[in-house]
């Protein structure tokens, strides 16, 4: 009696301590499954905004220099790249993580199950341990006594019938947890494995586009965009600079031909040198006063011959 009921206790202590477990699993697996889920979801915004931002560099390079525009249609298609990487990121983390996780609520749904029928057949042999103690606790008489040995036995052998099926029960549900709980550790050491690596590869392959799309960017010569944008900026004022030039060259002969051709008359005469046109002009001027004084002379004259003539 005593060991029975110890039994008894050590079987119900038993499927608590199950019970437990299963609800725990069942409750940490579905927040796993939420929030790699979540995860997943956020990632896949990430890709989409990925797309996005290489979509807007194409079409901002498609208005720049040659050097600029080369370097970032190649930045662009890098960005692209890292996106397809996080697709298969995406896709893997919902088929390797995500996916094993859910199959854990149909698991536990099944050893709950188990967990029931070890109940029930547990409940059975508590039953019928009452259901003898009545028998037992009777008064006894000789009809009575008779009645009281049948139905004990009756009881007694149902109990044991009742404690094979509750041993059987409790035997098969140790054998399911133990199942259970070896496929859970490795399931979730093979999931959370999975992880790393699928984060491994994403991020292995993100640093080699990184690196190229980098190195895209140092290709660009600002140098030479630049120069180029100066050229455009500044393509009228080089062909003024140039008509200028040749309006002022075309200008210049104008007047010089207009110098040259000059009919004003010139107050040297260029058949001979400087220096003897100047002393000629003095021979002129010295000749020009001695006939002012012949002439100054010759009416001194006159006027003494008329004042000699009066006198006389």
């Amino acid at each position: 009696m005593t060991q029975r009921s110890a039994d008894l206790r050590a079987r119900e202590n038993q499927s608590k301590f199950v019970q437990q477990r299963i609800n725990a699993v069942e409750k940490h697996f579905a927040e796993l499954c939420q929030d790699f889920s979540a995860y997943s979801r956020k990632l896949a915004r990430v890709r989409d905004r990925g797309d996005l931002l290489s979509k807007s560099l194409l079409t901002y390079a498609e208005a720049e220099a040659p050097s600029t525009k080369a370097g970032l249609t190649n930045f662009a298609e890098h960005i692209s790249s890292i996106q397809d990487y996080r697709q298969a990121q995406v896709s893997r983390l919902e088929f390797k993580v995500v996916q094993p996780l859910t199959l854990y609520g149909t698991a536990c749904k099944h050893a709950k199950d188990d967990l029931k029928s070890s109940f029930a057949a547990r409940e059975k042999e508590i039953n019928q341990q009452k259901k003898l103690d009545k028998v037992r606790q009777k008064a006894p008489s000789d009809r009575q006594q008779i009645r009281k040995v049948k139905g004990e036995s009756q009881a007694e052998s149902k109990l044991q019938k009742a404690t094979v099926d509750a041993t059987r029960s409790n035997k098969a549900l140790e054998d399911q947890m133990d199942a259970f709980e070896r496929k859970r550790l490795q399931d979730i050491k093979s999931i959370l494995s999975e992880f790393v690596k699928i984060e491994m590869l994403f991020h292995a392959k993100c640093l080699e586009s990184y690196t190229d799309a980098f190195q895209a960017l140092q290709s660009i010569s600002d140098e030479d965009d630049l120069e180029e944008f100066r050229n455009s900026l500044r393509p009228f004022s080089a062909a003024d600079s140039n008509s200028r030039q040749s309006l002022f060259r075309g200008d210049s002969k104008q007047s010089l031909n207009s110098t040259t051709g000059s009919s004003r008359p010139s107050t040297v005469d260029r058949r001979r040198p400087a220096k003897q046109q100047l002393q000629y002009s003095e021979e002129d001027d010295e000749e020009e006063d001695d006939e002012e004084d012949d002439d100054d002379d010759e009416d001194y004259s006159e006027e003494d011959v008329a004042e000699e003539y009066y006198k006389r």
